[in-house]
């Protein structure tokens, strides 16, 4: 991400200005300095003249009510269309108009409008980023933009993580119902993991590999009512995660690095390998933040002889690409919850994060078993076949099964992998992150 242009009040306020007159559909007057054709609605101009000294031809003004004619100028002061429509001031999620920076979608509710989507952007074309609603963790796009791509990798655009959460109350969780999905599929490997839902393929995908293996493993596709389908092979990745921009980051033990796949093209691009000098080692488990921040986990469990890098640990690449590490241990799981100021670590921590995704200060996580784990709207943990609360206090069950993801058009339909080739969906009474 470019840094933003530093832009004067004066300057701010006229763009302010400009599109509010583009998105308002009345007002006083013309679109004055552009040839009368600022506006997207409202009267047109019916004097024959260009409405506050502007030099074009005369079109509809921008919202206001017809110009009456007489000199230039006298067609009315530009309309008072007011604040910009959705997107908010610019900056909230978005660069000025007339910028080209991607923004980093802001952080813990920057852009963010109603429940779980961002408004992000100005008004008047500006991209968007990726902002927190109400009810959680957003994909919001401008009003009239194009969505972000800010951020690490992608700062939020329609199609990433999918469903973000609605306004609660929530119920007490529970399964309502449980099948095997793709029982006779031929995967090509013996271990099922990492499952993540990808709104804009309307998919979950998970990884299918050899567990302790440095080498081969399939991303897998499955359309929930559908089946599965190979469709990346021979990448060696274990963890997956929906991109803010509706690609699928990875966490790859063949190549030790985060990577991230263009679903169209299934192209590979690197997004860290390396912490100064050091390499890493196999990445197990990575989870996005709305602000393009990428946490995931660093363990030694595939290396499988070659020799060790940053050493068993958890890392943040903050969305300006740079690796930090948070912490030294043996982790595996990672998750976010839906406000994104906590984050889950088995084995076995919780950290606190600050408004840009910063952690913080640490506790204990309160289950020390477990390999995968998954989040519901309400806050709830899912891990080591438990549902527990924020606190610890658990209040529920969810089967057997070493990772998990909520997906589906509700966010209620959860793919269950492992352990082995053993996948299952769940029907939940509630929503959940991918």
């Amino acid at each position: 991400m470019r840094a933003p242009h530093a832009w004067s009040s004066i300057g701010i306020a006229a763009l302010v200005l400009l599109a509010g007159c583009a998105s308002q559909s009345s007002g006083n007057g013309g679109s004055g300095g552009m040839g009368g054709s600022g506006g997207q609605s409202g009267g047109t101009a019916t004097g024959g003249t260009t409405a506050s000294g502007g030099s074009g031809t005369p079109g509809p003004g921008s919202g206001g009510a017809p110009a009456t004619g007489g000199a230039p100028g006298t067609a009315g002061s530009p309309g008072t269309g007011g604040a910009p429509s959705t997107g908010g001031a610019p900056g909230s999620g978005g660069a000025p108009p007339d910028a080209g920076d991607v923004p980093d979608g802001g952080a813990d509710g920057s852009g963010g409008g109603g429940p779980g989507g961002g408004n992000g952007g100005a008004s008047a074309g500006g991209r968007g980023g990726s902002g927190m609603g109400a009810g959680g963790r957003g994909a919001g796009g401008a009003a009239g933009g194009s969505g972000g791509a800010g951020g690490a990798m992608g700062g939020g655009a329609g199609g990433g993580r999918g469903p973000s959460c609605p306004a609660g109350p929530f119920p007490t969780p529970a399964v309502a119902s449980s099948q095997n999905v793709c029982s006779g599929f031929a995967f090509r490997y013996t271990w099922n993991e990492g499952p993540t839902w990808v709104a804009g393929e309307n998919a979950f995908f998970f990884s299918n590999f050899v567990a302790g293996s440095a080498s081969g493993g399939d991303i897998i596709k499955y359309t929930p009512g559908g089946t599965c389908e190979i469709y990346i092979r021979d990448v060696g990745c274990n963890g997956l995660a929906a991109s803010n921009d509706g690609a699928l980051l990875a966490a790859c033990q063949q190549s030790r690095a985060v990577v991230r796949f263009d679903l169209k093209t299934k192209q590979m691009t690197v997004v860290a390998d390396r912490l100064g000098t050091a390499m890493l080692d196999t990445p197990n488990d990575l989870v996005q933040h709305s602000n393009g921040s990428i946490y995931f986990t660093n363990p030694p469990n595939e290396l499988a002889g070659r020799p060790q890098g940053v050493g068993p640990s958890v890392l943040r690449i903050d969305p300006m690409g740079k690796l930090t590490k948070i912490s030294d241990g043996n982790f595996n799981g990672i998750a976010l919850s839906p406000d994104e100021r906590t984050l889950y670590i088995v084995r076995s921590e919780i950290w606190s994060l600050d408004a840009q995704g910063v952690p913080s200060t640490k506790r204990a996580m309160f289950s020390n078993n477990g390999d995968g784990m998954a989040v519901d709207c309400a806050g709830n943990v899912y891990v080591d076949g438990k549902i527990f609360q924020p606190d610890g206090t658990q209040i529920g069950s969810w089967g057997t099964g070493t990772n998990l993801a909520f997906g589906g058009p509700d966010g209620k339909t959860v793919l269950v992998a492992g352990s082995g080739k053993a996948l299952r969906e769940l029907k939940m009474n509630l929503p959940g992150l991918p």
